[in-house]
């Protein structure tokens, strides 16, 4: 179908502008205390608005609109894609009451909204429907929950994990981690930079190999995780910035130390030229989410690749990063909405998604069936995506995230680019991420 930002929602995202103009936490003056009921959907003629950061229109996610639109023919679905300036859009339909049905979100901010009111609670339904939590992987399931509601809606998870060049390996007599279990009882931390030290060559000339990169801003809290600070960048409370702790400094000094001190890395800039190093076989791992897939299979012709579990330190937890769906609570047809999001995270959603390795469908029956490559075709080890989500940890625990990331991430990236020590960058801004994360900066 052909998308096209409408003008009904360009006037509509001008008319609401002033409210996106401060922090997220400022919208809490336009909640009301209306609550989206369960009820089941009307079955007269419906419409229902879609608004995502992408133009889905060549995706799966198009796909998936399409065939719902089939099955259920009296809805009838207009996608909204705003690929530009998205989060400030959807604050100012969100504030002025004047949203679409259902929206993307960002599940970094999934807290900062629900705490406003401003999301339906989708409990109603879930509870009506009988949705059964241990049907999907717990970690995501368990992602959203607030204060007994349940604000957003994750249909899929895309983890990440290491890509690798098996050539790169081979060449210089080094045994790639190939393995059929996410967890296996080695390949840690210290295994991955003697690896790295050995593929690494002239790092200071005109075309470098680098043994690793880590572009993807998911590598802090997944370092964090993994060095056993259990609930990663923020306290549960969302009042402590734990990337700021004892522990915390030293997984981000010892990322650091891949350019600074082992010489094995780029100073990282989180730049997607890490994505071209790999494509023309100059890096021999590469962090990224399984969203890399597709792009790899189509481009890189030259060498042998596959993927393999990220490095253990005292865990082997990751950051994935969800696709997640809202229903705002000034939406229109909130019933419509959840019918359309729980056709998403059914087992036919779930099949197009991962075919087409889109991402890693929530529901584990879709994901243990559709989840598959034929025989000899890369990477051989997709399965691990699918072994690797019981081990998704995230991030929804702070009401101002935005602000917080917007203090700390561009000091941090002074030690990635070895200018401050770790120690410097987090201690430097740590009270001022802590008073943003209570709303006082």
């Amino acid at each position: 179908m052909k998308m096209s930002l409408s003008r009904r929602h360009m006037l509509r995202a001008m008319s609401g502008a002033a409210a996106s103009a401060g922090p997220l936490l400022s919208l809490a003056a336009c909640a009301g205390n209306q609550q989206s009921q369960a009820k089941p959907a009307p079955a007269g003629q419906q419409e229902l608005t879609f608004m995502d950061w992408e133009d889905i229109e060549n995706l799966p996610t198009n796909t998936v609109v399409q065939n719902f639109q089939a099955k259920y023919p009296n809805v009838k679905v207009t996608v909204d894609p705003t690929p530009q300036d998205y989060e400030t859009k959807m604050r100012a339909l969100v504030a002025a009451g004047t949203p679409d049905d259902v929206h993307r979100i960002n599940d970094d901010y999934v807290r900062a909204y629900a705490v406003t009111g401003l999301l339906a609670d989708l409990m109603p339904y879930i509870k009506r429907d009988k949705i059964k939590r241990e049907d999907f992987f717990e970690p995501i399931y368990d992602f959203f929950p607030y204060q007994g509601k349940y604000p957003a809606w994750a249909a899929g998870n895309s983890p990440r994990l290491l890509y690798l060049n098996k050539a790169l390996f081979q060449n210089n007599g080094v045994q790639p981690p190939l393995t059929d279990k996410y967890d296996p009882p080695n390949w840690t931390w210290d295994d991955m930079v003697a690896a790295a030290q050995k593929l690494t060559k002239d790092p200071d000339g005109q075309r470098p190999v680098f043994g690793l990169d880590f572009w993807d801003t998911g590598i802090e809290q997944t370092l964090l995780v993994s060095s056993g600070v259990e609930d990663g960048i923020y306290s549960k409370d969302g009042k402590q910035f734990l990337m700021a702790s004892t522990k915390g400094i030293d997984a981000m000094q010892s990322l650091a130390d891949l350019a600074c001190k082992y010489k094995v890395a780029r100073p990282t800039n989180f730049s997607d030229s890490a994505s071209t190093l790999f494509r023309q076989g100059r890096l021999g791992m590469l962090f990224a989410t399984m969203g890399s897939t597709t792009s790899f299979r189509r481009d890189v012709k030259d060498f042998d690749w596959d993927v393999a579990p990220f490095p253990k330190r005292v865990t082997r937890n990751y950051e994935g990063s969800l696709v997640v769906y809202c229903i705002p609570k000034d939406a229109k047809n909130p019933d419509a909405g959840w019918q359309f999001l729980d056709y998403f995270t059914s087992d036919e959603g779930g099949k197009v998604f991962g075919e087409t390795l889109f991402y890693i469908p929530v529901r584990k029956s879709a994901a243990n069936a559709f989840v598959k490559l034929p025989a000899g075709e890369k990477p051989e080890h997709v399965k691990l995506f699918v072994d690797a989500m019981p081990s998704n940890r995230g991030i929804n625990f702070t009401n101002n995230t935005e602000r917080a990331r917007q203090i700390y991430r561009p000091e941090l990236t002074k030690a990635f680019r070895c200018e401050v020590s770790a120690k410097t960058a987090l201690e430097g801004v740590k009270k001022q991420v802590e008073d943003a994360l209570v709303g006082a900066y």
